[in-house]
């Protein structure tokens, strides 16, 4: 089983597929140890995410990845860190399962054609398919959310002043990807060369602040302005963790954070059940919190300031950083751990 606050070692790797050998290395050659899925995604860090997508199975990954749209993709360990191609309609498609429940909805450019009268020639309609268990949906969200609210895209959403609840990603390679979206918008942005130069330049740095702008402006309309916490579903609790430990939160360890887990699948263990092991697994925190945003703006998890941290070169792609299913990232921005790391597969 699976969960936010399941544990992986991110260290230099090899993944053996077929005749070949697949060996993603960390931005800067950083690692991290132990760490939390939930910081992994965070931190986006590279080998932690190869590993986990190597537990599910590269096939279901890839088929899960179909599934929301990405038709390129293959069942590799590549695959983990987004090196398939996908456009941005394609990664607005397949961001709407995590938005709208675990239902996809297929993107479409006219909504009706009419005549010089205003009289319907045709009308179109998106399609809905059930592609993801609407409880993981949430808890994905969830972890998304910690990405902007003390992860790599703290600096480049919250640091820009857009303040509503929201959910992310950022990516880079020679290009820079962010994908983001509040409970009634979603929004993908793409900034890079048509003929694929090196920008030299992060997600953060560049899609990131597009990302914030838009929204800070969509935000100021009517019709978005209503901007509410994500809907939680049935099935999804929401548990109080110890940041050292990531055990059930007592009095005894009280600097704790929250986060979602399908029913069933949360810690059990309390946090002064092994005592004497906090210093640890203090790195394995996943980078949650109690609120939506640090208590001070200006800091992150631990009194970190995620403002500092910008965003390196990073992969290509879509599916990777959740469990395997998202555009890798190779940023900086500590949450409560040292420097992020990032790693460029082939394309």
């Amino acid at each position: 089983m699976i969960t936010p606050a399941s544990t992986v070692n991110d260290e230099p790797s090899s993944f053996a597929y077929g005749d070949q050998i697949y060996e993603p290395r960390n931005y800067k050659e950083e690692y991290h140890g132990d760490v939390t899925l939930r910081y992994a995604l965070a931190m986006s860090l590279n080998n932690a995410t190869v590993k986990v997508a190597e537990q599910v199975g590269y096939d279901k990954v890839a088929d899960l990845a179909k599934s929301a749209g990405i038709a390129s993709v293959k069942a590799t360990p590549a695959m983990a860190l987004g090196s398939y191609d996908a456009s941005p309609v394609d990664m607005a498609g397949a961001y709407t399962a995590f938005a709208n429940n675990g239902v996809r909805l297929s993107p479409i450019l006219l909504r009706s054609v009419r005549n010089a009268k205003g009289d319907v020639i045709a009308n179109y309609n998106t399609d809905q398919r059930p592609v993801m268990d609407p409880r993981v949906a949430y808890v994905m969200t969830n972890m998304m959310e910690g990405v902007i609210n003390n992860g790599l895209g703290f600096s480049a959403v919250r640091g820009r002043g857009f303040a509503p609840p929201a959910a992310g990603k950022t990516g880079s390679s020679k290009d820079g990807w962010f994908a983001g979206y509040t409970s009634n918008l979603l929004c993908i942005v793409w900034v890079g060369y048509d003929d694929y130069n090196d920008l030299h330049l992060t997600g953060a740095q560049t899609a990131g602040p597009v990302w914030a702008e838009f929204m800070k402006k969509a935000a100021a309309l009517p019709q978005y302005s209503d901007m509410k916490a994500f809907q939680q579903p049935s099935g999804v609790v929401d548990v109080e963790l110890d940041k050292a430990t990531n055990r059930l939160a007592t009095p005894t360890c009280p600097d704790d954070y929250v986060s979602a887990f399908v029913a069933g699948t949360e810690p059990r263990e309390t946090c002064d059940e092994q005592s004497g092991v906090k210093g640890f697994f203090s790195k394995l925190f996943g980078s949650g919190d109690k609120s939506a945003t640090p208590a001070n703006p200006a800091q992150g998890v631990n009194g970190q300031n995620p403002a500092d941290a910008q965003d390196p070169k990073k992969k290509k792609g879509f599916f990777g950083k959740i469990a395997g299913i998202f555009k890798d990232d190779k940023s900086s921005a500590p949450v409560s751990k040292p420097p992020d790391s990032g790693q460029t597969p082939p394309h």
